[in-house]
């Protein structure tokens, strides 16, 4: 035998707070004696006649419980309970229909019904009804809250990862500009300029992104080239070279376990392919080439050319353009080139570019060495 305190504890009809009712049935009389029957528990209920004028009032009001006939005039209870699900997913959804209407009542299932009654029906089955579409509806909302959040838990934890990988590769980079000058600020001006390039081209926000990230790394795999061919004032020999041309693999190699950049690895690899096809790693040419490559390159070439390197002087940007110009369609993309020209008019530099001058259109060496 329960207690007193039991009792109201745990009531016949828990239907919790703020329950509001939309009872649908174009019979009035249906609608009163739910409406009477549902008021009489607690329940707050409001009438409408047909699937028109059941939908506005959704959208006025919010409602827990969607209690609707299926064959009404105007709009039917199938056609209101699928624009109900719709556009209000959070209002849990019951047929009421008469024997005959057993089909259409699995329709109405199909189309976003929680469960329906059979006319006539007692009260204690529609209340068991309605609480049970009410437990339903609040079950499928922590199950969605649980997604969201554990969606958000696994962005926050990738966030984190990722932030992890990011100053790692920031602090080779610092271990690679301790190691060579030159190159210091390099990566910094390649990226502005491949902005620039990108930006006038009209690429993507997220194409651009990752033009970003690609530039910034490009020449991480210098990390594997001694100090010695890195500062090296003389001209290299052939070996020193090759030492020099693994540095696209090199890069691509050390960021290849991370998720976080596998998407930029070929703009990395192949940012010293030539568009004739005589560049390396890939001897790839035209567009074989990634886009974000072909852009790096003309960027990495012209800082490359205008920065003091260990074996010579910064060259004047004027020189530094005709160079770009004259190996356009062989070293560069025209198309691209020309964007460069038209772009890098518009760059701001952030510090002084330390350009020198130039003496006798000539390298200081005679000759142009290509090992930016």
């Amino acid at each position: 035998m329960q207690s007193r305190n039991s009792i109201i504890e745990e009531p016949e009809a828990p239907w919790g707070k703020d329950v509001r009712l939309l009872v649908v049935d174009d019979e009035e009389f249906i609608r009163s004696i739910v409406r009477e029957r549902m008021e009489l528990e607690g329940v707050s209920v409001d009438e409408a006649q047909n699937g028109l004028q059941a939908l506005a009032m959704l959208r006025d009001g919010d409602y827990s419980v969607l209690l609707t006939d299926i064959r009404m005039p105007e709009m039917d209870g199938v056609a209101l309970l699928r624009e109900a699900s719709r556009l209000f997913p959070g209002t849990a959804r019951i047929v009421m229909t008469a024997n005959a209407d057993l089909e259409t009542a699995v329709a109405a299932l199909k189309n976003g019904a929680y469960d329906y009654i059979l006319k006539p029906f007692s009260f204690d089955i529609l209340f068991v009804t309605i609480r049970n579409a009410i437990r339903k509806q609040a079950l499928e909302r922590q199950l969605q809250d649980y997604q969201v959040n554990l969606e958000t838990r696994v962005k926050e934890q990738t966030d984190l990862i990722n932030s992890l990988y990011v100053r790692s590769i920031q602090s080779l980079i610092k271990a690679l500009e301790a190691k060579d000058l030159y190159t210091r600020g390099h990566s910094q001006r390649v990226t502005l300029y491949s902005m620039a390039i990108a930006t006038e081209m009209g690429l993507s926000p997220a194409h651009i992104e990752d033009l970003r990230r690609a530039s910034i790394l490009h020449d991480l795999g210098k990390i594997g080239v001694t100090e010695t061919i890195l500062n090296k004032p003389g001209k290299l020999t052939r070996e020193e070279f090759y030492e020099v041309e693994k540095h696209p693999e090199v890069g691509t190699q050390i960021l290849s376990p991370i998720p976080y950049f596998q998407k930029i690895l070929p703009a990395i690899l192949h940012h010293h392919e030539r568009f004739d096809g005589r560049g390396y790693p890939g001897r790839i040419a035209g567009a074989e080439i990634p886009l974000e490559s072909r852009i790096m390159a003309v960027a990495d070439t012209f800082d490359a050319m205008t920065s003091t390197r260990a074996y010579r002087p910064a060259l004047p940007e004027e020189v530094a353009t005709a160079e770009i110009l004259r190996c356009s369609g062989t070293q560069f993309d025209p198309e691209i080139v020309s964007v460069f020209l038209f772009a890098k008019d518009k760059i701001e530099e952030n510090g002084d570019p330390s350009w020198y001058e130039w003496q006798d259109g000539k390298f200081p060496d005679g000759e142009f060495r290509p090992v930016n």
